[in-house]
């Protein structure tokens, strides 16, 4: 078991964090709708902050909220920077106007970003919004009551952790919009508001109605949005008598966060908006991919939450290593057959050291050791016997 011991002092004192290295510019796909990675232009150059005003019964309230481009505090990648919502009890406004507009018809829409709570949360939203394309839309106007297509993200308020998707749709029968609302992950999602780590949330979203949300690249949730079951908000003075026949989703023109933070500190970073499927999968492994810890420091950050993992790793990993050397390793009985201590275990017991015939044979135990005291006392008092008899014979 010793070996076992030392293996998991190593792990012990392996650390958690990963070793900081220097991030890699990704170049923006032409290819992709809207991306954006604010590792490089200033954030005035494409994103517009609303000016609007946020009417409520009680008061009119403006979208005052802090947005800057910064490194995390606590950045092990540098030069990777987020669009950070800074303030805390405000409310916050940015959009930015896509590359091409987006016609859901018979392409695949897939989003995905980043997100990082750095603060306990509270109540925070974190979703993102498909601006739908109309002639009145004015990205320094952009309020909740801007009509959008899709919308997809956490929210956290109290003890609720949940993850928004919402469909804007076109009853094609009639011409009536509706929302549809996605059901629940049945999956617990409070780490992911906890950790205080970054994770990429990806919808793929299909025409058949059809769709997928991934977290870190795990499949948490899918189904179809156009079912008995959904969840219908009327968006016109009736309410549809059947499900619409499929997804007729409005032309997206921008891409915006339109959110109210009680924490703020939430960090966003890395958006793709494309119908290339392909195109996210490689987007995916030059963003999120190269932040990526190792095997060994995923198997140690999953104890921070899991401790009992400890002694599934000993189990799995250090008791097989542990047998294996027990088994392999050469005893110093089994040495090279040229040597004295060379026999297999089936042999006769064999002395030590093979006594030197150019010797005198030498005592190799305490009886021994007694019989040749007891010999060289009967042979001293022999001679003893000897000389007085020879002294005897010269007086006579």
């Amino acid at each position: 078991m010793m070996f076992g011991r030392l293996l998991l002092a190593c792990v012990c004192l392996t650390p958690v964090d990963p070793v900081q290295a220097t991030y890699r510019p990704v170049q923006v796909p032409e290819e992709a709708h809207f991306a954006e990675t604010f590792d490089s232009d200033p954030l005035d150059r494409r994103w517009v902050q609303s000016k609007a005003v946020k009417e409520t019964d009680a008061e009119a309230l403006k979208y005052d909220g802090q947005w800057v481009v910064e490194e995390p505090a606590a950045a092990m990648y540098p030069g990777n920077r987020a669009l950070v919502m800074k303030s805390s009890g405000r409310h916050h406004a940015i959009a930015a106007y896509l590359h091409t507009p987006f016609n859901f018809i018979r392409t695949p829409l897939c989003l995905q970003y980043e997100v990082r709570f750095g603060r306990d949360v509270e109540c925070s939203g974190a979703y993102i919004k498909l601006l739908t394309q109309t002639h009145l839309l004015r990205l320094s106007q952009f309020s909740e009551s801007t009509p959008y297509s899709v919308m997809f993200g956490p929210d956290k308020c109290g003890t609720s952790h949940r993850l928004h998707l919402i469909v804007r749709v076109t009853d094609s029968s009639n011409g009536r919009n509706q929302e549809i609302h996605a059901p629940q992950p049945v999956d617990d999602l409070t780490v992911y508001f906890t950790d205080r780590q970054p994770h990429l949330y990806t919808l793929q979203l299909y025409q058949d109605s059809r769709y997928e949300i991934f977290i870190d690249q795990s499949l948490i949730s899918q189904g179809r949005l156009l079912t008995d079951e959904v969840q219908y908000t009327e968006s016109s003075d009736s309410q549809p008598e059947s499900p619409v026949s499929g997804l007729v989703v409005g032309s997206v023109a921008a891409l915006g966060l339109e959110l109210w933070s009680l924490s703020g500190e939430v960090m966003f970073d890395n958006f793709l908006l494309t119908d290339d499927l392909k195109l996210a999968e490689r987007w995916t492994q030059d963003t999120w991919g190269q932040k990526q810890p190792g095997l060994l420091e995923r198997l140690l950050i999953a104890t921070n939450s899991r401790p009992w993992l400890w002694g599934v790793y000993i189990f799995t990993v250090g008791l097989p290593i542990t047998l294996f050397i027990s088994y392999m390793w050469p005893d110093k009985r089994f040495g090279p057959p040229d040597q004295d201590y060379y026999y297999k275990k089936s042999d006769e017991p064999q002395p030590d050291r093979q006594p030197d015939r150019d010797q005198p044979d030498r005592p190799t135990s305490l009886s021994d050791y007694g019989a040749v005291s007891r010999e060289g006392a009967r042979r001293r008092e022999t001679q003893k016997v000897q000389r007085k008899s020879d002294l005897e014979v010269e007086n006579e």
